[in-house]
């Protein structure tokens, strides 16, 4: 599993049974989300202006997430 941090604005699609770990700081506290395909994650975090756009397959659906210093989020593509 990948692991990013919000260094820079990114756009990441996933394939069916792929999975990435998204960092805001040092992680204490984990989130995890499944996505159908279609849908996407938009991820913002506290430390940070930048924006990581995570989508399974396509970009249909959004879901908004922020995330705040020590957590991390996983995200994960259905299979």
């Amino acid at each position: 599993m990948k692991k990013h941090s919000f260094a820079r604005d990114r756009v990441i699609r996933l394939r069916r049974g792929q999975s990435i770990r998204l960092v805001c700081g040092i992680p204490i506290f984990t989130r995890r989300i499944a996505l159908h395909p279609g849908e996407f994650v938009v991820a913002t975090c506290n430390d940070s202006p930048n924006v990581i756009i995570v989508g399974c397959q396509s970009f249909d659906r959004r879901i908004r997430v922020h995330l705040f210093p020590g957590q991390q989020l996983i995200v994960s593509c259905h299979r």
